[in-house]
């Protein structure tokens, strides 16, 4: 009767650590989305995401780990550019074979926590348009002048 009991208190914390660190990239990315820093030179340009509007530049945002995406940068009198963020298999997903087995495997690739995207952050320098007068601000240099003694 106690080598019963001894067993079924072993299986029963063989389960529990197997559903702890089953997942090893879901817990070592908290998820399925991971965030997206935009950015662009000159700032304030408008951000698309696979068509859905995001806001303006800078700008932080969480999209999801497990497909590629679209991201498009626009502004008055400045060329559209458009970018790629690709997703990619999480190298994390590797520790299931040690510590989480199929199990693990399963729950990352499910939950999306066994990827991440490529790059993490879009930085851009907008072309202006030639032909097209841009309001960029006056340099620096005209702001801390003297005005010229008469």
């Amino acid at each position: 009767m106690r080598v019963l009991t001894i067993r079924a208190f072993l299986t029963t914390l063989l389960l529990a650590l197997c559903s702890v660190v089953s997942g090893c990239a879901t817990i070592v990315h908290l998820g399925g989305n991971e965030e997206l820093n935009v950015s662009s030179e000159p700032a304030g340009a408008k951000v698309v995401i696979d068509g859905t509007e995001r806001g303006v530049t800078p700008l932080a945002t969480k999209v999801e780990r497990k497909k590629d995406h679209a991201v498009v940068l626009t502004k008055e009198g400045f060329e559209e550019n458009q970018s790629r963020v690709e997703s990619h298999l999480s190298w994390w997903v590797a520790g299931n074979v040690i510590l989480g087995g199929l199990v693990g495997i399963l729950v990352d690739v499910l939950s999306g926590g066994g990827y991440t995207i490529e790059p993490d952050a879009v930085a851009v320098t907008l072309k202006p348009i030639e032909g097209v007068a841009t309001s960029a601000a006056p340099p620096l240099s005209s702001l801390t002048q003297s005005p010229p003694i008469p």
